[in-house]
């Protein structure tokens, strides 16, 4: 257990993420999380205001670990058909901080289903997952409106994937994913070359 004195904000968010993940956002408490790291409830308040900034610390936690460094990764692969399989692979990690990333997942989209607020980032957060893999299955050779389409079920299945991964499904595998992308990349007019 971390010690008091030594708790830092990412701590804090890593406990109510863990949270989250195993019982929704109103299963995010100051207090469960307190005890969960064995700490006072007046460590969390040197670190929050409340617990609404702790959950808007948990989203945007979230959005960078789960988009905003999985895009940077891929883009910063040269040829497109790469950047597609390592964002594949980063998207496929079953775990993030120690905290499964499908039901994290699961988890904030349920959230953003109730509170709108959280619902309009979500939905900016998926319209920018979406366009960067079409930027990036444009890049293979594909036209504009079908990089889009295909962006859209790319995403669809990663979404399956981890409802399916959230509720133990045996429809959870990952090879499908992989199989989708390597098709994707062989069946390209350009043939994974950059245009």
């Amino acid at each position: 257990m971390a010690r008091r004195n030594t708790l830092q904000p990412k701590d804090w968010i890593i406990g109510a993420t863990r949270a989250l993940a195993a019982g929704g956002v109103d299963a995010v408490s100051v207090e469960g999380i307190a005890k969960q790291l064995g700490a006072s409830k007046g460590s969390f308040y040197w670190h929050f205001a409340d617990r609404p900034a702790l959950l808007e610390a948990v989203f945007d936690l979230w959005e960078r670990e789960g988009t905003a460094d999985l895009i940077e990764r891929a883009e910063a692969v040269a040829d497109p058909a790469e950047g597609l399989r390592v964002l594949a692979r980063d998207t496929l990690d079953a775990e993030t901080n120690g905290i499964d990333v499908a039901r994290t997942e699961a988890a904030i989209r349920a959230w953003a289903s109730r509170d709108p607020a959280i619902g309009r980032r979500f939905a900016r957060i998926e319209d920018n997952r979406t366009a960067f893999l079409a930027q990036q299955i444009r890049a293979l050779g594909y036209d504009e409106v079908t990089a889009l389409r295909l962006s859209k079920v790319v995403h669809l299945a990663v979404v399956g994937l981890f409802a399916a991964r959230a509720s133990g499904s045996a429809l959870a595998e990952d090879e499908t994913l992989t199989f989708m992308v390597e098709w994707l990349i062989a069946d390209a007019p350009g043939k994974g070359r950059r245009k």
